[in-house]
C-alpha cells in the first residue's frame, strides 16, 4: 500500500441484526487508489502553499502584503 496508508481500508456498515455499526474490510480498487492519489496531491499542494506563505520572509513590493501574494497563489 505504501503511500496509501491513509486511504480508507475499512468501511463502516450498519448491520441490521446487531443494531450497531460494524467495520468491514473493503478492497483498494484502482478507482479508490486514483482518488487517493488525487486527494494526496491536493493535500500536498495545499501544504506547500501554506508553507511558502508562512516561511516567506522576503521583502514584498511596496503595497503588497504577504496574504495578498498567498491568496493569489491559491487561486492559480
Amino acid at each position: 500500500m505504501g503511500a496509501f496508508w491513509g486511504t480508507r481500508v475499512m468501511e463502516i456498515v450498519k448491520k441490521h441484526d446487531s443494531g450497531g455499526l460494524v467495520w468491514k474490510r473493503i478492497k483498494l480498487t484502482s478507482t479508490r487508489k486514483a482518488n487517493a492519489k488525487t486527494r494526496l496531491r491536493r493535500v500536498w499542494q495545499n501544504e506547500a502553499v501554506l508553507k511558502a506563505c508562512g516561511v516567506s520572509d522576503a521583502p514584498n513590493a511596496p503595497g503588497a502584503s504577504n496574504t495578498e501574494s498567498c491568496s493569489s497563489a491559491v487561486k492559480n
